[in-house]
């Protein structure tokens, strides 16, 4: 795999990767929401290892995080490594709970796939998560 496939195998399995506590809405969450996830993405950073996201993948993540038009590129550099990571976190958990919602099967195998590649085909999710040989990965290829 390129570093711009990156195995997200071991920070799905954690126990502490929720993607409702990671990436959620104020609707939701109440008006603290952007602080709850951001703390949350911030420990689940801090704590999974291996590290969600490896250092070779790092400038392909500032790369596809620059193509999203959200931060310009003297934000993207002021970021610290552990700010990166849980950016990372977050995004994966917010593509995850937009194809598959956020009560999840512990195993990634049991998520409705099927349904995802229609979803994806038809652009009402991101085409980022694939599974090879028995991993989950997350495309940031722009």
């Amino acid at each position: 795999m390129s570093p711009s496939e990156i195995d997200i195998t071991a920070l799905v399995s954690d126990t502490a990767f929720d993607p409702w506590n990671l990436s959620n809405s104020r609707a939701n969450l109440g008006d603290n929401a952007g602080t709850l996830t951001w703390n949350a993405s911030k420990a689940v950073a801090r704590d999974t290892k291996p590290c969600p996201l490896p250092e070779a993948s790092e400038d392909d993540f500032k790369s596809f995080v620059r193509g999203s038009g959200g931060w310009d590129d003297e934000e993207i550099a002021a970021w610290s490594h552990e700010e990166l990571v849980a950016l990372f976190v977050q995004w994966v958990a917010g593509d995850i709970q937009d194809a598959f919602g956020h009560d999840l099967d512990e195993d990634f195998n049991a998520w409705d796939w099927a349904q995802y590649e229609i979803d994806a085909e038809n652009g009402r999710v991101s085409s980022r998560l694939f599974r090879s040989e028995g991993k989950l990965y997350f495309s940031i290829s722009n």
